[in-house]
């Protein structure tokens, strides 16, 4: 039971951290005292069902990840993303192999690899922004956009003035660009607050 709480503990303490939260700011979601939060973060008590289903809700998590162990889940995710890129690969060899074997004219098979990249960066871009790792999503929109700008040059390479397929990543990388900096500078503002509180 004592572990149990100390993983909750843990848990509401990482999520309200994520979501910018005091924890006077949490327990006012909460129809709660910071007291409460204070003690449900230091492993003193916990919430009852009610209020870990609206945790659950308020942190957009499920209630089995409020109560597992995140360390647990933070081994699995590379794994699982490992593994999710493993299949894309797989599938486009086989694809490859198979478009080589049936059709051995074809000359551009090898294409297949490069439209793997922007398959591969949409598979990871969805686990990421489930795990919310916006970094990474950054890194995944980039390589769907210039990827997906590649693919088309070299298919349609033989078109007169294909390089200015190029041009069209440009503003959705400023705009991606901004989008993460602004997410970064509200985490800024309020570890910048959290700190001013603190003193």
């Amino acid at each position: 039971m004592d572990e149990l709480k100390q993983i909750i503990a843990e848990n509401i303490t990482f999520y309200r951290k994520e979501l910018g939260l005091t924890q006077a700011e949490l327990a006012e979601k909460l129809s709660y005292s910071d007291k409460a939060v204070s003690k449900w973060e230091r492993g003193e008590s916990y919430p009852d069902i009610a209020t870990l289903a609206q945790l659950s809700r308020l942190f957009n998590i499920t209630i089995d990840q409020l109560i597992t162990s995140r360390k647990k889940v933070k081994k699995v995710r590379p794994f699982v993303a490992l593994l999710s890129s493993g299949l894309v690969w797989l599938v486009i060899t086989v694809l490859y192999a198979l478009a080589n074997i049936i059709a051995p004219e074809l000359d551009k098979t090898w294409l297949l690899f490069l439209y793997a990249i922007p398959i591969n960066a949409i598979v990871l871009l969805v686990l990421f922004a489930v795990w919310k790792h916006r970094l990474a999503v950054l890194i995944c929109e980039s390589a769907i956009m210039w990827s997906v700008a590649a693919c088309l040059f070299l298919s349609l390479i033989h078109l007169p003035n294909m390089f200015f397929l190029f041009f069209i990543p440009i503003p959705l990388q400023v705009l991606a660009l901004l989008w993460y900096k602004k997410d970064a500078n509200k985490s800024g503002r309020i570890n910048l607050m959290r700190r001013r509180i603190k003193k």
